[in-house]
């Protein structure tokens, strides 16, 4: 069986497949040596050689390129593949992503086998953080999976990183949230979600303490503005679609909103009317607006939403 495959697009399952494949070649083939490249250190040359005979010390060889996207522009690469057997040699690539109408693409494809892993979504990586924490030996309390969900940005590498720690520092039994708010780094992004719950239920004071904790922990103003904005349309399309008699469970599935997270959004709309959701979000669009014409600062304008749209509770 031919032994050429390209993986490319979400990191850690791609990962994952290479290394499942590398795995199972080293058991098909006769103890053969492993060699490593990123895209930009194999040359033509060298994979010709590799590809051309056995070693003084192997009669087998597995290589492994990274970022293959690198050997696009060098046309040799195709007809190496297509001169090759691939039967005593095995070869993957690596990609975060390789367009089908190269060269190198359709070669590998023709010849070997392709696989592209899509990008998690709000439906689909709460069960692969249970997975990968799974894989990890890791249990979760209810609370420190749904913060972990709300804090990873569906990076599943990073998932994966911080199932490892709490697997080497975790007490025995199951990992409550306050476990979890130690061994997980979040450079101040635990706080964004706590920030948002502040300002949608008109908690100024508590909203700017927030704020201002992000920022001293190096959080990036141009995310939590955006992310504000993104907040404020979900909040938005929830209480459209509850306006028309859906149920959470039909929100959840209409948004990709999780179901626990559109009940918690439908009780933030009771501080609400829709004008002034709408009203905050043109504020964001116009200080946007402003900052790209270099005329106010996202900082300056992030503290004086807060401070007009939310007068402090007395």
């Amino acid at each position: 069986m031919t032994k050429l495959v390209l993986y490319h697009g979400e990191p850690y399952h791609r990962e994952q497949a290479v290394k499942k494949t590398i795995s199972k070649w080293q058991n098909d083939l006769s103890d053969p040596e492993l060699y490593r490249f990123e895209g930009d250190q194999l040359t033509p040359e060298k994979l010709e050689q590799l590809l051309g005979g056995s070693s003084l010390f192997a009669e087998t060889k597995i290589i492994h390129v990274s970022q293959a996207e690198e050997l696009v522009e060098e046309e040799s690469f195709p007809d190496i593949i297509k001169s090759h057997s691939f039967e005593t040699e095995g070869l993957v690539f690596e990609s975060d992503y390789l367009k089908k109408r190269t060269a190198l693409y359709k070669a590998i494809d023709k010849k070997g086998e392709t696989k592209k892993f899509s990008e998690p979504n709000g439906r689909n990586f709460p069960k692969y953080v249970s997975e990968i924490m799974a894989d990890h030996d890791v249990r979760l309390s209810s609370d420190a999976k749904r913060w972990i969900i709300q804090i990873m940005e569906k990076d599943l590498l990073r998932v994966a990183r911080e199932a490892e720690k709490l697997s080497l520092y975790r007490e025995e039994g199951e990992v409550t949230l306050e476990d979890a708010r130690k061994v997980v780094w979040t450079r101040g992004k635990d706080k964004m979600f706590d920030f948002f719950d502040a300002l949608f239920t008109k908690d100024s004071r508590e909203a700017i303490k927030l704020l201002e904790d992000m920022l001293n922990e190096g959080v990036e103003t141009t995310k939590i503005f955006f992310m504000m904005a993104g907040e404020i349309r979900k909040l938005l399309k929830v209480e459209s679609l509850a306006s028309e008699g859906y149920s959470n469970k039909e929100i959840a599935s209409e948004t990709g909103i999780y179901k626990w997270l559109v009940k918690k959004k439908r009780g933030q709309l009771n501080n609400f009317d829709v004008e002034e959701l709408k009203d905050l979000l043109h504020q964001l669009h116009r200080q946007d607006y402003r900052f790209k014409q270099g005329k106010t600062d996202l900082e300056d304008a992030l503290f004086r939403i807060v401070y007009q749209t939310y007068p402090e509770k007395q």
